[in-house]
């Protein structure tokens, strides 16, 4: 991990944009590529932790697996730069959470009408904690650095699912590395072809068709709301030793927002190849 060379603010990834830039189809999302300045870009990029320093000491990952270090181990850690723990901390505050629902507010109500009622508190008013820390929180929020390890065999990291039930609100922050030249890991968003149906949180390949896709480059942006709607996955990843990395936010809430359909019993051995396919990678 290089010094870092020039002061920088930490960009505040939601604060400049508007409403008219989230879209609805397929599920709520926005994205945007050259989403921080290129200066700012190039210091966190150069500030960005190794692979062994995420490992921390770990061997066996395996090929295309996701290894991580959480907003507790980031802003506890003085090894990661003072721009990037000043990144976290505010991707884990009430103020980011503010730009959230400043965007995304009307769409959650859409998506979970009953939630605040249950919570007590309008989105706009929820009691916010970094996930991992103490204290009394409606939603607690993870920031992360993630890489997706080497690959030996083209393999897709996450085939289409959703993300667990508790969280409402996602976002991934793209570090491709200049020397990454494989295909692959892009972000891939899906439409149901019929009623959700689920084995877990994954969905099978015959029951949604892919509609969009948002190529894995450098300095770009996603985030969407999480719910039975929002089936997402990364394309398969060619042979390389050069790992996958971005930022990974969470919105977690302290019980389920939605339930998953799930396959029944005559449905999972009609289908017993796809089930298999689908719970390949059960690593969610």
């Amino acid at each position: 991990m290089l010094a870092a060379t020039v002061e920088q603010r930490a960009p505040h990834l939601l604060e400049s944009v508007a409403a008219d830039q989230v879209v609805t189809e397929p599920y709520t999302h926005h994205a945007r590529q050259n989403a921080v300045p290129a200066e700012v870009y190039r210091q966190l990029e150069a500030e960005f932790p190794s692979l062994e320093a995420i490992l921390n000491g770990r061997n066996e990952t395996g090929s295309n697996v996701a290894v991580r270090l959480t907003v507790k181990q980031v802003l506890g850690d003085r090894r990661i730069s003072p721009l990037w723990r000043e990144f976290f901390e505010y991707h884990t505050s009430g103020d980011y959470w503010r730009h959230v629902t400043r965007l995304f507010g009307d769409h959650l109500r859409r998506e979970f009408p009953g939630l605040e009622e249950r919570v007590g508190r309008r989105f706009e008013d929820w009691r916010v904690v970094p996930r991992g820390f103490a204290g009394d929180a409606d939603i607690r929020l993870d920031c992360q650095f993630v890489m997706n390890t080497p690959v030996s065999e083209v393999t897709s990291v996450k085939t289409p699912h959703v993300d667990l039930c508790d969280k409402i609100f996602s976002a991934l922050f793209y570090f491709r590395d200049t020397a990454d030249q494989v295909d692959g890991g892009d972000f891939d968003l899906y439409r149901w072809k019929r009623e959700p149906r689920f084995i877990k949180h994954r969905s099978m390949d015959r029951d949604v068709e892919l509609v969009k896709t948002l190529r894995y480059t450098a300095n770009s942006y996603a985030c969407f709301v999480n719910s039975a709607r929002a089936v997402h996955g990364v394309s398969p990843r060619g042979i390389t030793t050069i790992p996958r990395r971005y930022i990974n936010f969470i919105a977690e809430l302290p019980f389920k927002a939605f339930e998953p359909k799930q396959l029944n019993r005559l449905q999972r051995m009609w289908y017993a190849n796809d089930v298999r396919e689908a719970v390949q990678d059960d690593k969610y």
